[in-house]
């Protein structure tokens, strides 16, 4: 006969062991449960849209060893654009100066300096500087972005700041000096915005006006007996092809013994345009040289048309495309 007392004892066991298996099994499905929820969490917002993927953009490489690359580039209200995430154009920018691999960019349109720093931030390989001044009425900044293991510059300098209204964009100035494969480029470049509005005819003045002083300070440099050697790039916000009577290019274009645009061939091309929206299409943006510089090396000119390569470049980036010059220097 069992003892009554050992019965009770065993069938309390087993329902003890029943609970705790039960607790067990409900430990465990709670916690895989919460781990498919961090999983899933994670998933969203690593495939969040307001971060994209790196390498959304491929271009042509456009630097080589052997040469020296300068562009201009005007970034449209860079870091503080009413049609642009100015995160998404920070990364965009920074991906598109990887890809092309020039020595320099002389920018235009720098609307945030904050975001041109963090643009530098995620450029490993190059520098940068604004110009420490601009129109107080159009605050808008030109600076340069360099490859600090060849570049040095020096002798910054902010022109015609008793002019705003002519320049409403101050050009910024520096002295540059570029060093590889034992060879050395050295020469003043000049970043240059002038006034907007093609078809007004006081905005035309301005420029025209802004181009003779321009020119006049040029010249003056050159007679005194400095560095020869001139590039002037930016958004000249003018076409070279307009009629002679009326063009605002004239003080260089009338002396081409001493000056040269690298961007004279593709005047009023129908496919070579630098500025993108509608019906304007227009090549406003320019690189200039002196005839010292062009005399010296067969210079390779593109303009370099990204929004072929990247279907959200006019709205994530820019309405203007880079105009590109190769020099072979080294």
């Amino acid at each position: 006969m069992r003892n009554p007392l050992s019965l009770n004892l065993s069938e309390q066991d087993e329902e003890y062991c029943n609970k705790m298996k039960y607790s067990v099994i409900k430990y465990f499905t709670i916690l895989l449960c919460l781990q498919i929820f961090v999983a899933s969490c994670n998933k969203r917002v690593n495939n969040d849209t307001t971060q994209p993927p790196q390498d959304r953009i491929s271009i042509p490489e456009f630097g080589t060893q052997n040469t020296f690359e300068v562009a201009c580039w005007n970034i449209e209200f860079f870091g503080n654009s009413p049609e642009h995430n100015a995160e998404l154009q920070i990364i965009d920018v920074a991906e598109i100066i990887k890809d092309l691999n020039i020595d320099l960019f002389a920018v235009e349109e720098i609307a945030s300096v904050a975001a041109f720093k963090a643009l530098l931030d995620s450029l490993p390989n190059y520098d940068g500087v604004v110009a420490t001044q601009t129109s107080p009425s159009f605050p808008l900044w030109t600076g340069i972005i360099y490859k600090k293991s060849i570049i040095t510059i020096s002798n910054e300098q902010i022109l015609f700041t008793n002019d705003s209204y002519n320049f409403p964009r101050f050009p910024y100035s520096v002295y540059v000096r570029a060093n590889q494969n034992n060879k050395a480029i050295d020469f003043t470049l000049i970043v240059l915005h002038l006034k907007a509005e093609d078809g007004n005819p006081s905005s035309q003045q301005r420029r025209k006006v802004a181009i003779q002083k321009l020119e006049q300070y040029v010249s003056d440099e050159l007679q005194q007996g400095g560095d020869p050697d001139y590039i002037i790039a930016g958004d000249w916000n003018d076409k070279l092809e307009d009629d002679s009577t009326q063009n605002v290019f004239n003080p260089f274009l009338l002396k081409p013994q001493q000056y040269t645009f690298l961007t004279l061939p593709f005047a009023g091309s129908q496919t070579e345009y630098t500025y993108i929206p509608g019906s304007f299409k227009s090549l406003i943006d320019h690189i200039m040289v002196t005839a010292s510089i062009e005399a010296d090396y067969n210079i390779d000119t593109q303009i370099i048309k990204v929004d072929q390569f990247f279907s959200q470049y006019l709205a994530e980036v820019s309405d203007h495309r880079p105009v590109a010059a190769r020099i072979p220097a080294f």
